[in-house]
């Protein structure tokens, strides 16, 4: 969702991958990214202040739940890592020892 942070009230409401535990906003080019921990970042642009648009969905890699962006080069950073098999499908599968990397999205 699409919220006024002065009021609260929803603008919209968009369809984003799953997974999701960060968003950022880079305000010079008006464009919103979630980071997808099942492996996707979602580009919103705002059209207007009363309207948001889907621009696209990038392939990440799975685990690529966080981010941030760079507001002046507008290069998005999302941290992840090789995970093994899961032996529990409630949980998140192992990270891989010394498979942390960092994704470069421009």
């Amino acid at each position: 969702m699409v919220i006024d942070a002065t009021n609260g009230h929803v603008i919209s409401k968009l369809p984003i991958g799953d997974g999701c535990d960060g968003t950022a906003f880079d305000p010079s080019i008006k464009t919103i990214y979630s980071s997808n921990g099942k492996g996707s970042l979602t580009v919103i642009k705002e059209i207007s202040k009363d309207k948001f648009e889907v621009a696209a969905n990038v392939t990440t890699k799975r685990g690529a739940r966080t981010l941030t962006v760079d507001s002046k080069t507008h290069i998005i950073y999302t941290p992840t890592a090789n995970f093994g098999p899961s032996t529990d499908a409630t949980k998140r599968p192992p990270m891989i020892p010394g498979s942390f990397q960092v994704l470069v999205v421009k």
